[in-house]
């Protein structure tokens, strides 16, 4: 793992804006069994509207990535299912709180002049509920997330990504991501950036590696304090 941290923090110093994913990087907003619970409440509403439980359906576990398969089907019941996740979202922010070393990391890319914006899947009320809770300087972060009425734009499309960098006015090259899903290491690629991946789990990181990570971390707290 050494070598990924010193390769995470090299790219790192070399950019100007870090995209960070919120669910998983920043807090886990549905900890334990909660997701399940969330996505098959989802998965009970697409079928109430009609739409066919096909094998995709059947086997997604993430309520954003069923949300989006929803709406390409059925965009009637898309909206219906992204108002179910957007209350559960909000229900659970209002209990979660930003992981020990965010602010941290932060605060160590400002103070190198970088800029740091959260893209995330997840309703932007629940997301910036949270990062208030972390106070500076995660209350006044940037978010770019989900549109109700632009769901085709969720990773990993990469258009949130792309809505990100130019909120900061700098392009891919200047750029890097960082994601805890193969879906935000496949939103970065398409959007031109590098993604570094994020996970407690060693095989989570291999297989963001796999997917196309640059290097893989067990968190933001690993890659400090060098080089920042």
């Amino acid at each position: 793992m050494t070598d990924d941290v010193d390769a995470a923090r090299a790219l790192l110093a070399s950019r100007r804006c870090v995209v960070l994913d919120f669910d998983g990087p920043v807090t886990r907003l549905l900890p334990g069994e909660e997701y399940l619970r969330v996505t098959e409440g989802a998965r009970e509403i697409a079928l109430s509207r009609g739409v066919p439980l096909d094998d995709e359906l059947a086997g997604q576990a993430d309520h954003v990535q069923l949300l989006r398969l929803v709406a390409r089907r059925d965009p009637a019941a898309g909206r219906a299912v992204e108002r179910w996740c957007t209350a559960r979202e909000l229900a659970a922010a209002r209990s979660a709180a930003p992981f020990p070393g965010v602010a941290a990391f932060v605060t160590a890319c400002q103070a190198r002049g970088t800029a740091v914006a959260v893209v995330t899947n997840n309703a932007p009320t629940a997301v910036a509920e949270v990062l208030a809770r972390g106070g500076a300087p995660l209350a006044p972060l940037p978010v770019h997330g989900r549109d109700p009425e632009a769901l085709d734009r969720l990773k990993p499309a990469p258009a949130l990504v792309l809505d990100a960098l130019r909120d900061v006015g700098v392009g891919p090259e200047e750029a890097v991501m960082v994601g805890d899903s193969p879906s935000d290491v496949e939103a970065a690629a398409a959007a031109g950036l590098p993604c570094l991946g994020l996970s407690p789990s060693s095989a989570r990181r291999t297989e963001l590696r796999a997917a196309g990570a640059v290097a893989a971390v067990p968190d933001l707290a690993a890659l400090l304090p060098a080089p920042f």
